[in-house]
């Protein structure tokens, strides 16, 4: 399963970008990002779930996830997402920057 997440926006723009990206076999960390999508319902999220007035600095977020044949992506404001969403991001960002060894 890969899944990668990029972060634009905010004062700083597409200047400021976050990528964070994740390749998991199977193991404690793939069941919870496996739990989290299910609870997400990420593969049947629409394409995008922005805000109908979008401020200038708010960021965007864009998660892209690809898991055997199925593929989907998702651009969406942080506040637009349902929680299940929110948290799955949280787990990924947390997960992507924690030491392998």
């Amino acid at each position: 399963m890969q899944l990668n997440l990029k972060i634009t926006g905010g004062f700083t723009g597409a200047a400021g970008a976050e990528h964070y990206a994740l390749d998991l076999a199977d193991g404690p960390p793939s069941q919870t990002l496996r739990e989290l999508l299910a609870s997400a319902d990420f593969f049947t999220l629409p394409a995008t779930l922005h805000n109908p007035q979008p401020k200038p600095w708010d960021f965007l977020y864009e998660l892209s996830v690809a898991d055997g044949l199925r593929q989907h992506s998702v651009s969406f404001h942080l506040d637009a997402a349902p929680a299940a969403l929110r948290l799955l991001c949280e787990k990924l960002k947390a997960l992507a920057q924690a030491p392998r060894g």
